[in-house]
């Protein structure tokens, strides 16, 4: 199979014309792979694609049909892929930009619908999007990913195993548990977003340092990636509710009911990370009012010592204390004196 990578950004498709092929986003090496799992409720074939004209057979057959094609960046598999599943040009292109806003789309033939995949990473816990796409129909499901490698296995098992009731279901119910798992997912990453914030709460109250600043706003900023992800797809589900036959739909709304659940979780975490902030600026403020507190009181206390140096280290020669015997040790007590009663005088105004 050929590969034609390709990298651009949206603003570098000004000017060309609809249903432009061009792939929208991270550099891409690695060459589209394709696996096939054709199913019914006797049999099972599952296998690689390396020539995509066997792929003709699936687009008729009485089975159901998973093509899963990792890797969006090669237009010219796009291109052999929608002529073999009259799949929309403007649908291709959709799919090729992963920048492409989460929403659904119905035709004649199919259903489109396109989503954020997330995880956070397990090295550093920060938040991976990967673009989703499916095409739907009720004999066969594409399915089209960045990059190798999905959350998808326990679906594949279960159509291995014949567990469950997805071998005697059609696309739409596979479409739903492919949604469903990326669903879980959210719920996964929320789960885990939550208990980093509660780790981050702790250490705002007890000893926040710049870290702690910089890791709020990372958390704000992965929040609002999460939101963009989850909210317009909220929408998208709740269309595929209405379009499709209440024997299905009843499994989507159930999906909507997640969704709606996990975006106001993040409205929640949204508004705790702000009044973490809040709270971080506000330590901060009390640390410097408190060092300035204290600068203050030392400054109080050395300008009457400082003015009685001050005196006494003018060069006059009548000036009576010079002579004295013990008058150093006069200033000293003095001294001592002074700081001694406004340490008291401190202490007793609640300035200490």
């Amino acid at each position: 199979m050929s590969e034609k990578v390709s990298e651009t950004t949206r603003a570098a498709k000004s000017g060309l014309g609809p249903g432009s092929l061009v792939h929208v986003g991270d550099h891409k090496e690695h060459a589209v792979r394709i696996m096939v799992m054709d199913y019914d409720h006797a049999n099972l074939s599952e296998k690689p694609v390396t020539d995509l004209n066997s792929c003709d057979v699936y687009s008729t057959s009485n089975t159901v049909t998973w093509i899963d094609i990792d890797g969006i960046h090669d237009s010219h598999v796009m291109e052999e892929i929608g002529r073999k599943f009259n799949v929309h040009i403007l649908v291709q292109e959709d799919i090729m930009n992963s920048e492409s806003r989460p929403k659904v789309e119905f035709f004649d033939e199919y259903m489109f619908i396109t989503l954020k995949m997330l995880e956070l990473s397990p090295k550093d816990q920060t938040l991976n999007v990967e673009q989703l796409s499916l095409i739907v129909s009720e004999k066969y499901v594409l399915m089209f990913q960045e990059r190798p490698g999905d959350s998808f296995d326990s679906i594949r098992e279960r159509i291995r195993t014949s567990k469950g009731k997805v071998r005697g279901k059609d696309g739409y119910y596979l479409a739903y548990l492919i949604l469903d798992t990326v669903v879980d997912n959210y719920i996964s990453v929320s789960e885990k977003l939550s208990a980093q914030i509660e780790t981050l709460e702790d250490v705002v109250i007890t000893k926040p340092t710049q870290y702690t600043l910089h890791r709020i706003l990372e958390l704000r900023k992965e929040l609002l990636d999460f939101k963009r992800s989850i909210d317009p797809l909220k929408e998208a589900i709740n269309t595929v509710t209405r379009e499709l036959d209440d024997d299905i739909a009843k499994y989507f709304r159930d999906l909507h009911d997640h969704i709606i659940y996990e975006s106001e979780n993040l409205n929640m975490y949204r508004e705790m990370l702000s009044n973490m902030l809040e709270l971080y600026h506000s330590n901060q403020q009390m640390k410097m009012n408190q060092i300035m507190k204290v600068m203050t009181i030392m400054t109080t206390i050395f300008v009457p010592l400082t003015f009685l140096v001050g005196v006494y280290g003018m060069n006059f020669d009548n000036m009576p204390e010079l002579h004295s015997t013990n008058g150093y040790y006069y200033v000293w007590g003095f001294m001592a004196v002074i700081v001694g009663f406004m340490l008291i005088y401190f202490q007793r105004k609640r300035w200490l």
